[in-house]
């Protein structure tokens, strides 16, 4: 037990060669620091952009499940008008609890995903 004390003990200090366990550290601690801090400003960056994209018309999923059009926008909060012809409600939710934004139908975005949609199960066709 003694051992594995005495390999944590600076020997070489009185060599003038035990600075480099600092640097080592040192090094290590800006890593983690970096590994840390790199994803969540990448991420917050996509939630900021997706933010951005964030218009009346769009249809939102909500990080519990609902799925909504946006019928009414604010700095704080969104509208979203759910449900089935007759049975429509509409709903008041804090932004940051918007999970995925789609846009609005019949925009522009909107139809240059489903064209990439209907080429990619053209290509899964083919294969058959």
């Amino acid at each position: 037990m003694t051992n594995l004390l005495n390999f944590f003990e600076d020997t070489t200090a009185n060599a003038g060669g035990g600075w480099w366990i600092y640097v080592v550290f040192g090094v290590l601690l800006v890593g983690m620091i970096l590994l840390m801090i790199i994803p969540q400003r990448r991420q917050k960056k996509r939630q900021e952009e997706m933010m951005s994209k964030l218009a009346v018309g769009c249809v939102v999923t909500t990080i519990g499940g609902i799925v909504g059009e946006v019928v009414q926008l604010d700095d704080s909060h969104i509208w979203l008008s759910t449900g089935v012809d007759d049975n429509k409600s509409t709903m008041q939710f804090v932004r940051q609890a918007i999970h995925t934004i789609a846009p609005a139908p019949g925009s522009p975005e909107a139809e240059a995903i489903e064209k990439a949609e209907k080429e990619k199960e053209n290509e899964v066709d083919e294969i058959k």
